[in-house]
């Protein structure tokens, strides 16, 4: 009977063991919204490997380090252990301590575009595993276009006779600054300047110079004559899918996080890199990164940091790729056949030869309210260029400070 006892003990220890080390070997992954499935077969294979559980929880990655900045002020203590984030929140997330540097970049950083490590670094320290590369390219319905146009000034004047067909042209999300960047930096404005040694210069702000009217200008007239109202405001981001993917625009200026809904949509369409602007530039987006970071709240820090390895891995990275459609800045899975054949991927590609790098210092945080404001009052017609430009920029400034 004591045999028996000292027995059944040592199976009662022994589940309490394992369970609590089954409970310990958790993870909560902060996904972008509707792109999970991208990394599950990742999920699958990691858990069954490192006997563990991954929580994924998907929701609009833009506000994620805002999400997860108020969970902690509430006093939550579900917090995640993996983050994603654009690359213009890093520097913010960093410098208010929420996220921790990441120990296996410092080898593996060669695996990565330089300038998706670059993206990811703040105070010399790597902070994100880079998960996808993005900027604006042009999607065309092949249908309505036989093909793209070399310059902006044959698009608008394809759009006029389009609307005068009661159709549309080219559209985008062009009372939004991330989106109409292009317009900006290839008349010459800019966000920050430089420094002597290449770092950015937060009080060095070009969103008001002649460039940036200039091109803000051209955007107004584009909008005011060309483009259709309800892709306008809050409302317009559903706006611009269904126009495009229902055949009732002819192309539309996005990112390549569009590209898995065109896919699906039955669109017969094409893809070629952004157009030229009358002064004979190219028009250049931002250069974007997305990255997965790990919180300071993480109480599986290795784990986390063998997740981010392990989805990354080529066989990963390239099913990623399948299901979701945005390209992984790793060099090793750029250079395979899959993605090097694919006109899509081709595109995005030349496109990043036109774009600038997307600032993730500090800084940046304060730089979207205030532009978006501005360009929403300008290609509305409420307030004049300049004027509206001035005053974003001084908004801009009086929050970043001295």
């Amino acid at each position: 009977m004591k045999v028996f006892t000292k027995a059944l003990l040592g199976m009662t220890v022994g589940l309490l063991v394992s369970h609590s080390s089954l409970a310990a070997e958790q993870l909560t992954v902060w996904e972008d919204l509707d792109k999970g499935h991208g990394i599950q077969p990742a999920i699958e294979a990691f858990e069954k490997e490192f006997n563990c559980k991954i929580n994924l929880v998907q929701s609009d990655y833009v506000a994620h380090i805002q999400k997860l900045e108020e969970a902690v002020g509430n006093g939550a203590t579900n917090l995640p252990d993996i983050v994603m984030l654009p690359a213009d929140r890093l520097g913010d997330a960093a410098q208010k301590g929420l996220i921790t540097p990441l120990n296996f970049m410092v080898s593996d950083r060669d695996i990565y575009l330089d300038s998706a490590v670059a993206a990811f670094t703040y105070n010399g320290q790597i902070f994100a595993c880079p998960r996808s590369v993005e900027t604006m390219v042009v999607y065309y319905n092949q249908d309505l276009m036989d093909y793209p146009f070399e310059t902006m000034d044959e698009y608008y004047n394809f759009s006029i006779a389009m609307k005068n067909q009661g159709k549309n042209g080219v559209i985008g999300k062009w009372d939004n600054v991330y989106f109409v960047y292009g317009f900006i930096r290839g008349f010459g404005g800019y966000v920050f300047g430089k420094n002597g040694d290449g770092s950015l210069n937060p009080h060095d702000i070009g969103m008001n110079n002649s460039g940036a009217v200039m091109g803000a200008d051209y955007l107004k007239n584009f909008v005011m004559n060309a483009l259709p109202r309800e892709v306008l405001g809050d409302g317009g981001w559903g706006a611009l899918g269904q126009l495009f993917g229902s055949g009732r625009a002819a192309a539309i200026i996005t990112g390549p996080w569009e590209l898995e809904g065109i896919a699906k949509s039955g669109i017969n369409y094409g893809v070629a890199p952004l157009p030229k602007l009358p002064n004979g530039n190219y028009m250049c987006p931002f250069l974007g990164f997305r990255g997965y970071v790990i919180t300071k709240f993480s109480k599986n820090h290795d784990l986390a940091e063998k997740f981010l390895r392990y989805i990354n891995q080529n066989q990963y990275a390239l099913k990623r790729y399948e299901g979701i459609h945005e390209i992984p800045p790793v060099k090793s899975v750029m250079a395979d056949s899959l993605i090097k054949n694919d006109d899509f991927a081709n595109a995005v590609s030349v496109q990043a030869l036109n774009a600038e790098p997307m600032p993730s210092i500090p800084e940046m945080a304060q730089v979207w309210g205030p532009m978006n404001d501005a360009i929403s009052d300008i290609v509305t017609g409420k307030v004049p260029t300049k004027q509206a430009l001035d005053d974003g920029v001084a908004k801009i400034k009086a929050a970043i400070g001295d």
